[in-house]
Parts: C-alpha cells; sequence; structure tokens
C-alpha cells in the first residue's frame, strides 16, 4: 500500500525527501500544496507527483478529491492547514506520522502551541491538535526542551543542513540580511525596519521573507530559487566567510554550528518574546548602532 507524504514550503519538501530516503523500500505518493507559486515553490516541488496552486474553491476541491485514499502511512507537517486537516479526515490509513513546519514547532507561544482557534479546524471537524496528539512519529530538525509533540515520538534528522564543500580561501565576507515579515496588514513596518538595518550593516545581499510582497530599494537582491540555506553553496564559489544577519528566521537555528558561517540576529523591542525563545536555544543576538 502506497504513503502520502505532504509539504506546503520549500523546507518542508527538502525534509519530504529525507524522509523518502528512510523508507526507500516503501512506494510514496508526494503532494505539494501551495496558495503562493513563484519560482522557489516550482524549484523545490519539481520531483513531487501532484502539485496544486491552491488560489481558490474549486482548486480546494479538486485536490481533496485527488488525494482522499486508502494508505499505508500518512506524513503531514502544517498542522493546522484546513486541506491537510480534510484530507487526513476523510482518508483511510494506518500509521499518521509528521514532520516539522519550521521554528513553529518549537516556539511555545506559536500559532501550533497557543488555544485552538476556530480556523485551526477542518470542514470535517479533525483539528490541528488531533493531527498533534495523534501522530505516532515525528521527525524534527530541533533537539529542544519543548515541542509540540511528545517528546516520546520524536526522530531527530541530525546534520541535516551539514554542507558538503571546500570553501575558497581568498578570505572575503558576504554580509547577508534575511527578510523578515513584521506586519500581515501594514507593509511600510516590514519596509522601514529591513531598510534602516540594510543600511546601518551595509550587507552586501538581501534575501526576502518568502511570505514577503513589498520591495526594498538600495539593496542587492540575492537572486535564487534556492532557501538560504541551500543557496549558501553558491555564495561559498565566491566568498570564504558568510555574515547572516536576521530579526527571528530558523535560519538561525539550521546554520549556528555551520563552518565559515556567522548568524547573528539583530535586536529589536518588536520581537522581545521570540528573539528571547532564540537566545535560550543558543543563537546570538547584537544591537546595532544605526547612527541617529
Amino acid at each position: 500500500m502506497e504513503n502520502l507524504i505532504i509539504a506546503t514550503t520549500p523546507l518542508q519538501a527538502k525534509i519530504a525527501n529525507y524522509i523518502q530516503n528512510l523508507y526507500a523500500e516503501e512506494k510514496f505518493i508526494k503532494v505539494y500544496l501551495t496558495p503562493v507559486m513563484n519560482e522557489r515553490q516550482e524549484y523545490y516541488s519539481r520531483d513531487f507527483d501532484c502539485v496544486f496552486h491552491v488560489s481558490d474553491e474549486a482548486t480546494y476541491e479538486k485536490a481533496l478529491k485527488e488525494c482522499v485514499k486508502e494508505y499505508d502511512k500518512i506524513f503531514c507537517a502544517s498542522f493546522d492547514n484546513p486541506l491537510i486537516l480534510d484530507i487526513v479526515a476523510c482518508s483511510k490509513y494506518s500509521h499518521l506520522m509528521s514532520f516539522d513546519d519550521g521554528y513553529a514547532d518549537i516556539y511555545p507561544k506559536g500559532m501550533y502551541a497557543l488555544p485552538l482557534r476556530s480556523e485551526q479546524v477542518g470542514k470535517y471537524g479533525l483539528t490541528r491538535d488531533d493531527l498533534i496528539n495523534n501522530t505516532e512519529k515525528h521527525f524534527t530538525l530541533y533537539d529542544s526542551d519543548f515541542h509540540v509533540v511528545a517528546r516520546n515520538k520524536l526522530v531527530y534528522l541530525k546534520d541535516f543542513f551539514k554542507l558538503d564543500i571546500e570553501t575558497i580561501k581568498n578570505g572575503k565576507i558576504a554580509k547577508v540580511l534575511l527578510g523578515q515579515n513584521f506586519s500581515e496588514k501594514d507593509e511600510s513596518i516590514s519596509i522601514n525596519f529591513i531598510s534602516t538595518y540594510a543600511k546601518a550593516l551595509n550587507v552586501d545581499y538581501y534575501v526576502p521573507h518568502p511570505k514577503e510582497q513589498f520591495k526594498i530599494d538600495n539593496v542587492e537582491y540575492l537572486v535564487t530559487p534556492l532557501i538560504f540555506e541551500d543557496a549558501l553553496v553558491e555564495l561559498f564559489k565566491e566568498y570564504e566567510f558568510v555574515e547572516v544577519y536576521h530579526f527571528t528566521s530558523s535560519v538561525s537555528l539550521h546554520l549556528k554550528n555551520t563552518q565559515n558561517v556567522s548568524v547573528k540576529g539583530i535586536a529589536v523591542q518588536y520581537y522581545y518574546e521570540r528573539q528571547n525563545e532564540l537566545r535560550r536555544l543558543g543563537c546570538d543576538f547584537i544591537h546595532v548602532t544605526l547612527g541617529w
């Protein structure tokens, strides 16, 4: 019998491929669901069996109809995705498995840990908490003292982002600022924060946040379909060292022990609680002098 594995982001797609290799003798149907289709989404979904750009009710229903079947195992990551909740609710399966969505899985005040909201319940009654509580095994990137899934169900993916490359010896340093979506309602908040710190740090490259719709002026965008963890390989063809600056990015967890990479959080009061949580997990933050 086949397994179903569902991804909704590039990071999830990487983890899904890793899990598939762990079960190399079993047959998988790989499904990628995304509300936004762009070059990066296309790149990471390119070897999936079914890709659905879920932008309207018709696509939602089409994806639901095509994915609802009988499976041996179902693997998913986005615990509160309505379509995933409905696919799981309507399918028959023997085992429910899960894997990390990202930092939200280990953030005590994140969307998977806070009290259940109505939009985290599927049309057929299955909830975010049902998926979290009923998963038999959860594949995780994070060795943290808090996880939304019970500790005895965790399987750690060690060295997941390990780079197997030889860096050139030229002493050159690339300074990179990672984007952040500060507000869903007011783009000017994000633009002001990012523009201010990009100038203060004199960064070489800017990497937009996946949800970013705005444009930052006077910065050079790192143009690539790759997530930053993978794009590092390209940077190391020109630079010996990479300095990464961020506000609350999970990249700080993924790359904090990577050779020739220094990851520094930018301390801002706006993200006081989230940054304190990252500090607790071993991430460094600095205060940047703005010059005014």
